[in-house]
C-alpha cells in the first residue's frame, strides 16, 4: 500500500538521487543527495561518506538501491542494498562463485510481482582457454531468505553470444540496465550481425525476475542507423527508447509488443555530442525523463535535453567532480528485520 502511493506521490512531485563525489583542497568526500527533477534544486541530504570512490549505484528498485563498494587495494566487491529514504541497509552475504570472476560481474535488482520478493542477479562469464568454451553463472539473491542461489545450466542460452550482447562499448559489464513492470531491460549489441552496427545498440535484452528467464528481442532497424544513438528510459507506463542522427531525433515506446512512434524532430549537433558521448562515457548509467516548463527533458549524464527545442543544457559548471543521478522513491522495505544498520554509520 505505502509503494502504490509513493509512486503516485513520486509521479507528481518527481525527485531524484544525487551520488555526487568531489575532490577540493585535497578534502575527498562523497554525498547522498536529494534533488527535484525539474530544477535540480537540491532539496535534502541524506549521508555523507568520507570515501571518494568507495561507492557505485548499480541499480535501483522501488526505492531500493543496489551499491557496490569497491575497494582499489581489494579485487572483491561488496553488495549493500539501501533504502535512502529510511537510511538503512544490508550487507548482502559473499556471492558463491569463483572470486577471481566477481571483478567483471554484471548486477540487477528487481521486484517479482508474483511472490512479491525482492531478488538481487548477478551475471558472471567463465571462460575455459584450453576447450574454448564459455560457461554463464547466474547468482540470484533472494531478499526473504537471504539467500544465493547459483544456476549455470538451463538457461537455454548460447553463453558466448549473451555475454557479447551484454558488453558495453568500453568492455565493462556495469549495464544500464531499467527495473520496469517485473523486468530489467537494458540495450544490447549483436556482435555477430552487421559489421557497420557494431557499436550500435540492435536488441533490447530482459530479464524476468519471476521466472528467472531471459528474453531477447531484435529492434527495429530505423531504432540503429549507421549514425545514430540511442537510449533506453521509463516514459510514464512504458518503455521507451530515444534516437538520434546528425539528421532527425526521434521517440518509440513499447506497447504489447511492438514499439511504435511517439514523436519525432529535429537535431541538433549538441543533442548528437551528448548521446553520443554517452556511449563512451556514461553506457552504464540511466537516462531519465522528467518535464520542465511543460517540456519533455532527457537527463543523460550531467546535461538535459530538451525532446522538442533539441537545446542542451549542462547541470553543473563544476569540473571539480563527478556524479550519478537515478530515481528516487520513497519506500518501507527494511524498516524491520534483515540485520539493518543505520547507514550514517559509514564512514
Amino acid at each position: 500500500m505505502h509503494h502504490k502511493h509513493s509512486r503516485v506521490n513520486c509521479d507528481k512531485n518527481k525527485k531524484m538521487l544525487v551520488l555526487k563525489r568531489s575532490a577540493s583542497k585535497g578534502d575527498k568526500m562523497s554525498t547522498l543527495s536529494i534533488l527535484h527533477a525539474n530544477t535540480l534544486k537540491k532539496s535534502g541530504r541524506i549521508l555523507k561518506i568520507s570515501d571518494l570512490y568507495g561507492y557505485y549505484i548499480v541499480g535501483n528498485c522501488n526505492g531500493l538501491l543496489l551499491v557496490q563498494r569497491y575497494s582499489p587495494s581489494c579485487s572483491l566487491k561488496e553488495l549493500q542494498l539501501w533504502n535512502s529514504c529510511i537510511r538503512k541497509s544490508l550487507i548482502l552475504t559473499a556471492i558463491p562463485v569463483r572470486p577471481n570472476l566477481i571483478p567483471r560481474a554484471m548486477y540487477l535488482i528487481g521486484f517479482t510481482p508474483g511472490s512479491k520478493e525482492y531478488k538481487v542477479v548477478v551475471i558472471v562469464f567463465e571462460k575455459c582457454r584450453i576447450e574454448k568454451t564459455t560457461k554463464m553463472h547466474v547468482a540470484v539473491y533472494r531478499l526473504s531468505d537471504q539467500q544465493w542461489t547459483v544456476r549455470n545450466d538451463g538457461l537455454d542460452i548460447d553463453p558466448l553470444y549473451f555475454e557479447r550482447l551484454l558488453e558495453c562499448y568500453h568492455r565493462k559489464y556495469r549495464s544500464n540496465a531499467i527495473y520496469f513492470q517485473g523486468k530489467a531491460h537494458w540495450l544490447g549489441n549483436d556482435q555477430y550481425g552487421n559489421s557497420r552496427q557494431r557499436n550500435k545498440s540492435t536488441h533490447l535484452v530482459s530479464f524476468d525476475f519471476d521466472t528467472e528467464k531471459f528474453t531477447i528481442s531484435e529492434l527495429p532497424f530505423a531504432l540503429y542507423e549507421t549514425d545514430s544513438s540511442s537510449a533506453l528510459f521509463v516514459l510514464g507506463e512504458s518503455l521507451a527508447i530515444f534516437s538520434i542522427s546528425g539528421v532527425s531525433s526521434s521517440v518509440r515506446v513499447l506497447k504489447k509488443g511492438e514499439w511504435t512512434l511517439w514523436s519525432t524532430g529535429i537535431s541538433s549537433e549538441d543533442g548528437c555530442k551528448v548521446f553520443s558521448s554517452y556511449l563512451v562515457e556514461y553506457s552504464w548509467r540511466n537516462v531519465f525523463y522528467c518535464e520542465s516548463d511543460g517540456a519533455g527533458c532527457l537527463i543523460c549524464g550531467k546535461y538535459s535535453y530538451n525532446i522538442a527545442t533539441c537545446q542542451v543544457k549542462k547541470l553543473t559548471k563544476s569540473k571539480s567532480f563527478d556524479f550519478e543521478l537515478d530515481t528516487y522513491s520513497e519506500s518501507l522495505v527494511l524498516l524491520k528485520g534483515y540485520g539493518v544498520k543505520d547507514l550514517m554509520s559509514f564512514t
